[in-house]
Protein backbone atom coordinates (compact mmCIF):
# COMPACT_ATOMS: atom_id res chain seq x y z
CA UNK A 1 0.00 0.00 0.00
CA UNK A 2 1.55 3.25 -1.01
CA UNK A 3 -0.09 5.29 1.76
CA UNK A 4 0.00 6.17 5.37
CA UNK A 5 -0.19 2.51 6.88
CA UNK A 6 2.48 1.20 4.84
CA UNK A 7 4.69 4.23 6.45
CA UNK A 8 4.90 2.87 10.30
CA UNK A 9 5.35 -1.06 8.66
CA UNK A 10 8.67 0.33 6.69
CA UNK A 11 10.13 3.47 8.59
CA UNK A 12 12.01 0.76 11.64
CA UNK A 13 14.55 -0.02 8.82
CA UNK A 14 15.04 3.40 8.54
CA UNK A 15 16.17 4.24 12.30
CA UNK A 16 19.92 3.26 12.17
CA UNK A 17 20.84 6.13 9.82
CA UNK A 18 20.01 8.35 7.45
CA UNK A 19 19.92 7.57 3.86
CA UNK A 20 22.29 9.32 1.30
CA UNK A 21 21.20 9.31 -2.48
CA UNK A 22 24.09 9.55 -4.68
CA UNK A 23 24.05 11.26 -8.17
CA UNK A 24 26.32 9.51 -10.59
CA UNK A 25 25.59 9.26 -14.17
CA UNK A 26 26.64 7.15 -16.68
CA UNK A 27 24.91 6.63 -20.26
CA UNK A 28 22.82 3.88 -20.89
CA UNK A 29 23.67 1.46 -23.68
CA UNK A 30 21.36 1.68 -25.98
CA UNK A 31 20.12 -0.95 -28.64
CA UNK A 32 17.08 -3.24 -30.29
CA UNK A 33 17.13 -6.67 -29.15
CA UNK A 34 17.94 -7.67 -32.89
CA UNK A 35 21.14 -5.81 -31.90
CA UNK A 36 22.69 -6.43 -28.03
CA UNK A 37 20.73 -5.94 -25.23
CA UNK A 38 22.29 -5.22 -21.95
CA UNK A 39 22.28 -8.55 -19.89
CA UNK A 40 20.23 -10.54 -22.86
CA UNK A 41 22.33 -13.40 -24.70
CA UNK A 42 21.18 -16.08 -26.77
CA UNK A 43 19.82 -18.89 -24.14
CA UNK A 44 19.85 -16.05 -21.04
CA UNK A 45 18.97 -13.35 -19.43
CA UNK A 46 21.40 -11.50 -16.28
CA UNK A 47 19.91 -10.16 -13.24
CA UNK A 48 22.01 -8.82 -10.49
CA UNK A 49 20.84 -8.30 -6.64
CA UNK A 50 22.05 -6.54 -3.55
CA UNK A 51 21.11 -6.91 -0.02
CA UNK A 52 21.60 -5.67 3.39
CA UNK A 53 22.75 -8.87 4.68
CA UNK A 54 24.90 -7.38 6.74
CA UNK A 55 22.92 -4.92 9.21
CA UNK A 56 21.90 -3.92 12.64
CA UNK A 57 19.07 -5.32 13.23
CA UNK A 58 18.89 -9.14 12.33
CA UNK A 59 16.14 -8.80 9.37
CA UNK A 60 17.29 -11.69 7.05
CA UNK A 61 17.23 -9.28 4.09
CA UNK A 62 19.59 -11.78 2.13
CA UNK A 63 15.93 -14.16 2.19
CA UNK A 64 15.33 -11.85 -1.16
CA UNK A 65 18.08 -13.66 -2.95
CA UNK A 66 16.16 -16.78 -1.70
CA UNK A 67 12.90 -15.76 -3.37
CA UNK A 68 13.91 -14.69 -6.52
CA UNK A 69 15.92 -17.66 -6.88
CA UNK A 70 13.25 -20.03 -6.36
CA UNK A 71 10.64 -18.31 -8.67
CA UNK A 72 13.30 -18.09 -11.38
CA UNK A 73 13.81 -22.17 -11.02
CA UNK A 74 9.94 -22.16 -11.47
CA UNK A 75 10.32 -20.29 -15.01
CA UNK A 76 13.11 -21.73 -15.96
CA UNK A 77 11.52 -25.24 -15.82
CA UNK A 78 8.62 -24.22 -17.82
CA UNK A 79 11.34 -23.20 -20.59
CA UNK A 80 12.44 -19.63 -19.17
CA UNK A 81 11.51 -16.53 -20.94
CA UNK A 82 10.91 -16.61 -25.07
CA UNK A 83 13.75 -19.72 -24.86
CA UNK A 84 15.95 -18.00 -22.45
CA UNK A 85 16.61 -19.09 -19.27
CA UNK A 86 16.75 -16.35 -15.85
CA UNK A 87 19.88 -16.38 -14.06
CA UNK A 88 20.79 -14.22 -10.92
CA UNK A 89 24.34 -13.96 -11.42
CA UNK A 90 25.58 -12.29 -8.73
CA UNK A 91 24.26 -11.22 -4.87
CA UNK A 92 25.93 -8.72 -3.47
CA UNK A 93 25.84 -7.77 0.39
CA UNK A 94 25.93 -3.81 0.90
CA UNK A 95 26.63 -3.84 4.55
CA UNK A 96 23.80 -1.42 5.51
CA UNK A 97 26.32 1.27 3.64
CA UNK A 98 25.28 4.43 1.32
CA UNK A 99 28.82 3.56 -0.40
CA UNK A 100 28.77 -0.13 -0.72
CA UNK A 101 25.35 -0.03 -2.24
CA UNK A 102 26.33 2.63 -4.64
CA UNK A 103 29.02 0.42 -5.35
CA UNK A 104 27.19 -2.64 -5.59
CA UNK A 105 24.36 -1.69 -7.97
CA UNK A 106 27.39 0.16 -10.38
CA UNK A 107 29.02 -3.13 -10.24
CA UNK A 108 25.90 -5.18 -11.26
CA UNK A 109 25.54 -2.96 -14.20
CA UNK A 110 29.00 -1.81 -15.51
CA UNK A 111 30.87 -5.20 -14.48
CA UNK A 112 27.90 -7.76 -14.37
CA UNK A 113 26.57 -6.55 -17.18
CA UNK A 114 23.10 -7.24 -15.81
CA UNK A 115 19.69 -6.70 -17.86
CA UNK A 116 17.75 -6.01 -14.63
CA UNK A 117 18.66 -5.46 -10.87
CA UNK A 118 16.70 -7.28 -8.25
CA UNK A 119 16.11 -7.38 -5.64
CA UNK A 120 17.36 -4.68 -3.84
CA UNK A 121 16.50 -5.77 0.08
CA UNK A 122 17.91 -3.22 2.35
CA UNK A 123 17.62 -0.14 4.51
CA UNK A 124 19.56 1.52 2.21
CA UNK A 125 19.20 2.67 -1.19
CA UNK A 126 21.51 5.22 -2.28
CA UNK A 127 22.37 3.69 -5.23
CA UNK A 128 19.04 4.34 -6.58
CA UNK A 129 19.44 7.56 -8.48
CA UNK A 130 22.32 5.63 -10.99
CA UNK A 131 19.74 3.37 -11.79
CA UNK A 132 17.24 5.87 -12.59
CA UNK A 133 19.69 7.85 -14.80
CA UNK A 134 20.69 4.49 -16.56
CA UNK A 135 16.95 3.67 -17.14
CA UNK A 136 17.88 0.22 -15.56
CA UNK A 137 14.79 -2.16 -14.56
CA UNK A 138 15.06 -2.48 -11.04
CA UNK A 139 12.95 -4.04 -8.37
CA UNK A 140 12.95 -4.71 -4.64
CA UNK A 141 11.16 -4.51 -0.93
CA UNK A 142 10.34 -0.67 -0.67
CA UNK A 143 10.58 0.86 2.41
CA UNK A 144 12.69 4.34 1.34
CA UNK A 145 11.15 7.27 -0.36
CA UNK A 146 13.97 6.89 -3.12
CA UNK A 147 11.65 4.27 -5.09
CA UNK A 148 9.66 6.66 -6.07
CA UNK A 149 12.49 8.38 -8.06
CA UNK A 150 11.65 7.29 -11.14
CA UNK A 151 9.47 5.07 -13.33
CA UNK A 152 11.84 2.38 -14.07
CA UNK A 153 12.03 1.09 -10.04
CA UNK A 154 9.20 -1.09 -8.95
CA UNK A 155 9.09 -2.18 -5.89
CA UNK A 156 7.17 -5.14 -4.57
CA UNK A 157 3.98 -3.05 -3.07
CA UNK A 158 4.28 -0.05 -5.15
CA UNK A 159 7.09 2.26 -4.97
CA UNK A 160 5.44 5.30 -3.62
CA UNK A 161 5.48 5.65 0.35
CA UNK A 162 3.61 8.30 2.43
CA UNK A 163 5.81 8.89 5.44
CA UNK A 164 3.52 11.88 6.98
CA UNK A 165 0.02 10.80 6.35
CA UNK A 166 -1.94 9.71 8.99
CA UNK A 167 -1.52 6.16 9.96
CA UNK A 168 -4.99 4.04 10.63
CA UNK A 169 -3.20 0.46 10.96
CA UNK A 170 -2.74 0.74 14.70
CA UNK A 171 -5.55 2.94 15.26
CA UNK A 172 -7.41 0.42 13.96
CA UNK A 173 -6.27 -2.28 16.19
CA UNK A 174 -6.36 -0.79 19.08
CA UNK A 175 -10.24 -0.13 18.32
CA UNK A 176 -10.51 -3.56 17.68
CA UNK A 177 -8.85 -4.99 20.37
CA UNK A 178 -11.13 -3.27 22.92
CA UNK A 179 -7.90 -1.16 24.29
CA UNK A 180 -8.62 1.90 26.12
CA UNK A 181 -5.80 4.36 25.95
CA UNK A 182 -2.52 4.56 23.74
CA UNK A 183 1.09 5.30 23.76
CA UNK A 184 3.84 5.67 21.51
CA UNK A 185 7.48 4.93 21.54
CA UNK A 186 10.49 5.76 19.44
CA UNK A 187 14.60 6.08 19.57
CA UNK A 188 15.62 9.61 20.11
CA UNK A 189 18.54 11.14 18.11
CA UNK A 190 16.65 9.40 15.27
CA UNK A 191 15.01 11.72 13.09
CA UNK A 192 12.64 9.37 11.46
CA UNK A 193 11.77 7.53 14.49
CA UNK A 194 11.15 10.57 16.05
CA UNK A 195 8.39 12.07 13.02
CA UNK A 196 7.14 8.12 13.09
CA UNK A 197 6.13 8.70 17.05
CA UNK A 198 4.75 12.03 16.39
CA UNK A 199 2.82 10.78 13.78
CA UNK A 200 1.00 8.07 15.44
CA UNK A 201 0.16 10.12 18.44
CA UNK A 202 -1.36 12.57 15.89
CA UNK A 203 -3.17 9.61 13.89
CA UNK A 204 -4.74 8.76 17.52
CA UNK A 205 -5.90 12.03 18.14
CA UNK A 206 -7.35 12.39 13.93
CA UNK A 207 -9.37 9.34 14.80
CA UNK A 208 -10.11 10.04 18.65
CA UNK A 209 -8.95 7.34 20.08
CA UNK A 210 -8.08 8.07 23.99
CA UNK A 211 -4.21 9.10 23.86
CA UNK A 212 -1.51 9.11 26.73
CA UNK A 213 2.01 10.34 25.97
CA UNK A 214 4.62 10.32 23.01
CA UNK A 215 8.10 9.03 24.40
CA UNK A 216 10.95 9.30 22.43
CA UNK A 217 13.96 8.99 24.89
CA UNK A 218 15.21 5.40 23.89
CA UNK A 219 18.15 4.15 22.98
CA UNK A 220 18.48 2.24 20.05
CA UNK A 221 19.89 -1.53 22.13
CA UNK A 222 18.47 -0.38 25.33
CA UNK A 223 17.10 -2.98 27.98
CA UNK A 224 14.51 -4.07 30.08
CA UNK A 225 16.20 -2.61 32.70
CA UNK A 226 16.54 1.05 30.89
CA UNK A 227 13.04 1.57 31.22
CA UNK A 228 11.45 1.79 34.84
CA UNK A 229 10.64 5.46 34.17
CA UNK A 230 8.48 4.70 31.01
CA UNK A 231 6.45 1.05 33.44
CA UNK A 232 5.30 3.66 36.13
CA UNK A 233 3.84 5.98 33.36
CA UNK A 234 2.35 3.60 31.53
CA UNK A 235 0.88 1.77 34.86
CA UNK A 236 -0.09 6.02 35.77
CA UNK A 237 -1.84 6.51 32.57
CA UNK A 238 -3.57 3.49 31.86
CA UNK A 239 -1.97 2.95 29.00
CA UNK A 240 -3.06 -0.49 27.45
CA UNK A 241 -2.08 -0.42 23.74
CA UNK A 242 1.37 0.07 22.56
CA UNK A 243 2.51 1.39 19.66
CA UNK A 244 6.40 2.30 18.54
CA UNK A 245 8.65 3.32 15.89
CA UNK A 246 11.61 0.37 16.75
CA UNK A 247 12.82 -2.50 15.64
CA UNK A 248 11.09 -5.95 17.54
CA UNK A 249 14.18 -6.19 20.26
CA UNK A 250 13.08 -2.87 21.02
CA UNK A 251 9.41 -3.71 21.60
CA UNK A 252 9.66 -7.42 23.11
CA UNK A 253 12.48 -5.34 26.23
CA UNK A 254 9.71 -2.96 26.90
CA UNK A 255 6.98 -5.73 27.26
CA UNK A 256 9.14 -7.39 29.10
CA UNK A 257 9.55 -4.77 31.60
CA UNK A 258 5.95 -4.04 32.01
CA UNK A 259 5.37 -7.73 32.27
CA UNK A 260 8.12 -7.76 35.36
CA UNK A 261 5.82 -4.78 36.57
CA UNK A 262 2.95 -7.19 36.76
CA UNK A 263 1.51 -5.20 33.77
CA UNK A 264 0.20 -7.96 31.89
CA UNK A 265 -3.08 -6.34 29.80
CA UNK A 266 -0.90 -3.86 27.04
CA UNK A 267 -1.36 -4.91 23.40
CA UNK A 268 1.33 -3.77 20.81
CA UNK A 269 1.73 -3.31 17.51
CA UNK A 270 4.90 -4.02 15.69
CA UNK A 271 5.54 -2.31 12.71
CA UNK A 272 8.11 -5.63 12.22
CA UNK A 273 8.71 -8.98 12.96
CA UNK A 274 6.01 -11.24 11.30
CA UNK A 275 8.30 -14.04 10.68
CA UNK A 276 8.51 -18.02 11.01
CA UNK A 277 11.77 -17.76 13.36
CA UNK A 278 10.94 -14.77 15.78
CA UNK A 279 8.19 -17.59 16.86
CA UNK A 280 11.01 -19.74 17.47
CA UNK A 281 13.32 -17.45 18.64
CA UNK A 282 11.03 -15.43 21.12
CA UNK A 283 8.14 -17.52 21.66
CA UNK A 284 5.77 -16.35 24.43
CA UNK A 285 7.50 -12.81 24.30
CA UNK A 286 5.41 -12.20 21.37
CA UNK A 287 2.23 -13.03 23.10
CA UNK A 288 -0.35 -10.29 22.22
CA UNK A 289 1.85 -8.36 19.47
CA UNK A 290 0.03 -7.69 16.46
CA UNK A 291 1.35 -7.08 12.63
CA UNK A 292 0.29 -6.34 9.92
CA UNK A 293 0.73 -8.46 6.66
CA UNK A 294 0.48 -6.51 2.93
CA UNK A 295 -0.08 -9.93 1.44
CA UNK A 296 -2.38 -12.93 1.85
CA UNK A 297 -0.90 -14.35 4.98
CA UNK A 298 0.87 -17.77 5.00
CA UNK A 299 -1.80 -19.37 7.62
CA UNK A 300 -4.36 -18.49 4.80
CA UNK A 301 -2.59 -20.13 2.14
CA UNK A 302 -4.26 -23.18 1.56
CA UNK A 303 -6.25 -22.63 -1.96
CA UNK A 304 -3.77 -19.60 -3.50
CA UNK A 305 -1.50 -21.49 -5.83
CA UNK A 306 0.69 -18.96 -6.22
CA UNK A 307 1.46 -18.56 -2.41
CA UNK A 308 1.08 -22.28 -2.45
CA UNK A 309 3.91 -22.46 -5.25
CA UNK A 310 6.22 -19.89 -2.54
CA UNK A 311 5.48 -21.99 -0.03
CA UNK A 312 6.49 -25.19 -1.50
CA UNK A 313 9.42 -23.54 -3.54
CA UNK A 314 11.02 -22.37 0.09
CA UNK A 315 10.40 -25.58 1.81
CA UNK A 316 12.37 -27.64 -0.77
CA UNK A 317 14.69 -24.61 -0.69
CA UNK A 318 15.26 -25.25 3.57
CA UNK A 319 14.36 -21.55 3.31
CA UNK A 320 11.72 -20.05 6.01
CA UNK A 321 8.82 -18.02 4.18
CA UNK A 322 9.34 -14.64 5.01
CA UNK A 323 8.32 -11.62 3.85
CA UNK A 324 11.93 -10.59 2.11
CA UNK A 325 12.04 -13.84 1.17
CA UNK A 326 8.15 -12.85 -0.79
CA UNK A 327 9.24 -9.70 -2.15
CA UNK A 328 12.05 -11.34 -3.82
CA UNK A 329 9.25 -13.62 -4.93
CA UNK A 330 7.28 -10.84 -6.28
CA UNK A 331 10.05 -9.61 -7.78
CA UNK A 332 10.91 -12.20 -10.21
CA UNK A 333 7.48 -12.04 -11.22
CA UNK A 334 6.97 -8.84 -12.07
CA UNK A 335 10.05 -8.91 -14.32
CA UNK A 336 8.50 -11.93 -15.99
CA UNK A 337 5.58 -10.39 -16.32
CA UNK A 338 7.01 -7.19 -17.37
CA UNK A 339 9.34 -9.00 -20.50
CA UNK A 340 6.59 -11.12 -21.68
CA UNK A 341 4.51 -8.13 -22.06
CA UNK A 342 7.19 -6.56 -23.85
CA UNK A 343 7.25 -9.02 -26.81
CA UNK A 344 10.38 -11.44 -27.62
CA UNK A 345 12.44 -8.01 -28.83
CA UNK A 346 12.15 -6.58 -25.00
CA UNK A 347 14.83 -4.22 -24.41
CA UNK A 348 15.14 -2.28 -21.22
CA UNK A 349 12.92 0.25 -21.92
CA UNK A 350 10.32 -1.69 -23.62
CA UNK A 351 10.19 -4.08 -20.10
CA UNK A 352 9.65 -0.66 -18.42
CA UNK A 353 7.02 0.58 -20.14
CA UNK A 354 5.18 -2.24 -20.07
CA UNK A 355 4.31 -2.41 -16.31
CA UNK A 356 3.59 0.87 -16.34
CA UNK A 357 0.89 0.06 -18.65
CA UNK A 358 0.00 -2.65 -16.12
CA UNK A 359 -3.36 -1.65 -13.87
CA UNK A 360 -4.27 -5.00 -12.02
CA UNK A 361 -1.02 -6.29 -10.95
CA UNK A 362 -1.64 -8.41 -8.35
CA UNK A 363 1.48 -11.00 -8.10
CA UNK A 364 -0.30 -13.66 -9.08
CA UNK A 365 -3.10 -13.74 -6.94
CA UNK A 366 -0.80 -13.21 -3.33
CA UNK A 367 -1.33 -9.13 -3.22
CA UNK A 368 -4.11 -6.54 -2.84
CA UNK A 369 -3.53 -4.42 -6.38
CA UNK A 370 -1.30 -2.51 -7.73
CA UNK A 371 -1.91 -0.12 -10.42
CA UNK A 372 1.19 0.66 -12.31
CA UNK A 373 -0.18 3.29 -14.57
CA UNK A 374 -1.26 5.53 -11.25
CA UNK A 375 -4.55 6.00 -12.23
CA UNK A 376 -5.82 4.21 -8.72
CA UNK A 377 -3.12 3.57 -6.74
CA UNK A 378 0.18 5.79 -6.33
CA UNK A 379 2.16 3.24 -8.11
CA UNK A 380 5.12 5.87 -8.26
CA UNK A 381 5.46 9.33 -7.32
CA UNK A 382 1.61 9.77 -5.28
CA UNK A 383 -0.29 10.53 -3.28
CA UNK A 384 -3.16 8.01 -4.29
CA UNK A 385 -5.48 9.27 -7.09
CA UNK A 386 -9.20 9.98 -5.23
CA UNK A 387 -11.10 6.79 -4.69
CA UNK A 388 -7.70 4.42 -3.76
CA UNK A 389 -8.04 2.33 -1.32
CA UNK A 390 -5.69 0.91 1.79
CA UNK A 391 -5.94 -3.05 2.73
CA UNK A 392 -3.77 -5.15 4.75
CA UNK A 393 -4.05 -8.26 6.49
CA UNK A 394 -3.96 -8.33 10.75
CA UNK A 395 -2.18 -11.17 12.32
CA UNK A 396 -1.25 -11.18 16.24
CA UNK A 397 0.82 -14.53 17.88
CA UNK A 398 -1.32 -17.43 20.10
CA UNK A 399 0.05 -19.53 21.97
CA UNK A 400 3.35 -19.51 19.39
CA UNK A 401 1.53 -19.61 16.24
CA UNK A 402 0.84 -16.26 14.03
CA UNK A 403 -3.54 -16.15 13.74
CA UNK A 404 -5.21 -14.22 11.25
CA UNK A 405 -7.59 -11.62 12.84
CA UNK A 406 -10.46 -9.27 12.80
CA UNK A 407 -12.54 -12.18 10.63
CA UNK A 408 -10.24 -12.18 7.78
CA UNK A 409 -10.73 -15.30 5.65
CA UNK A 410 -8.70 -17.00 2.87
CA UNK A 411 -11.33 -15.67 0.98
CA UNK A 412 -11.35 -12.20 2.56
CA UNK A 413 -7.85 -12.07 3.57
CA UNK A 414 -7.40 -8.24 3.36
CA UNK A 415 -9.52 -5.52 5.27
CA UNK A 416 -9.55 -1.82 3.16
CA UNK A 417 -10.38 1.40 3.97
CA UNK A 418 -10.56 4.90 2.09
CA UNK A 419 -7.33 6.59 2.21
CA UNK A 420 -8.36 9.25 -0.31
CA UNK A 421 -10.83 10.61 1.31
CA UNK A 422 -9.65 8.87 4.73
CA UNK A 423 -12.67 7.79 6.41
CA UNK A 424 -14.05 10.26 9.12
CA UNK A 425 -14.49 6.83 11.29
CA UNK A 426 -12.63 3.31 11.29
CA UNK A 427 -15.98 1.82 12.40
CA UNK A 428 -16.82 0.27 8.77
CA UNK A 429 -13.57 -1.18 6.95
CA UNK A 430 -14.22 -2.99 3.41
CA UNK A 431 -12.74 -6.60 2.47
CA UNK A 432 -11.10 -6.37 -0.66
CA UNK A 433 -13.82 -7.11 -2.84
CA UNK A 434 -15.95 -4.93 -1.74
CA UNK A 435 -17.92 -6.72 1.46
CA UNK A 436 -18.23 -4.98 4.26
CA UNK A 437 -15.86 -6.45 7.12
CA UNK A 438 -17.90 -7.56 10.31
CA UNK A 439 -16.38 -6.02 13.45
CA UNK A 440 -14.57 -8.55 15.96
Amino acid sequence: MRNARRKHHVVITLIVGVLAVASIGVAAPAGAQKAKVPGVTADEIRVCGVAGVTNPTGVPYQDGFAGIKGYFQRINKQGGVFGRQLKLVSQYDDQTRDSKNIQAVRTCVEDDKAFAVAPVVTQTFSGAKYLVDNGVPTFGWNIQSQWSLGANLFAEKGSFLCFDCPNITPVFIAQQTGSHKAAAFGYGGSPQSEDCARNLKSSFEKWNFPFAFTDTSLSFGFSANDVSAIVQAVKDQGVDFITACMDLNGEINLNKALKAAGINNVKFWAPQGYDSENLKKYGNDLQGMYFIVDFVPFELAKGNKEMEAFLTSMKKAGQAPTEQALAGWQNGALLVAGIKAAGKNFTREKVIDAINNMSDWTANGIRQTIDWTGKTTAAHHGPDPVGAQGCEAYVTVENGKFVPQFNTTAAKPFICFSVNPYPATLTNPTYSNGDTAKSS
